[in-house]
């Protein structure tokens, strides 16, 4: 029996060889490498020191000041419940608004000195 040289399956093993050969050159040539973990982004936070932290200045507070500030803020606080009620009589007390204003405005002056 007389064998033939180029059968069919020759054929196919060679399709075969080729096929993974192609494919291990492409895969070996493309691509990202890495060696190694990947490098991580840098920190939102940087790890060295921080901002200092705002120190308070003995000129800055003045605790007088912030203290009768503070007892009149109090003062208008405790008026304003009674002001609600003679609202809910249907009578305005014209100074409310003002002493609403006032605690705002006294507010505003105590943040301002606690914090700069």
């Amino acid at each position: 029996m007389q064998r033939k040289v180029f059968g069919r399956s020759w054929f196919v093993r060679s399709c075969l060889g080729i096929f993974l050969l192609a494919v291990a050159l492409v895969s070996s040539s493309g691509g990202q490498r890495r060696h190694g973990y990947p490098t991580p982004p840098p920190p939102v936070v940087p790890d060295g020191p921080t901002s200092p932290e705002p120190k308070f200045s003995p000129h800055r507070l003045d605790s007088v000041m912030m203290e009768r500030e503070a007892k009149e803020m109090a003062a208008l606080a405790v008026s304003i419940p009674g002001d609600i009620e003679q609202l809910k009589k249907g009578l305005l007390p014209k100074d409310a608004f003002d002493k609403l204003k006032r605690i705002e405005k006294l507010s505003k002056q105590l943040r301002g000195q606690i914090r700069p």
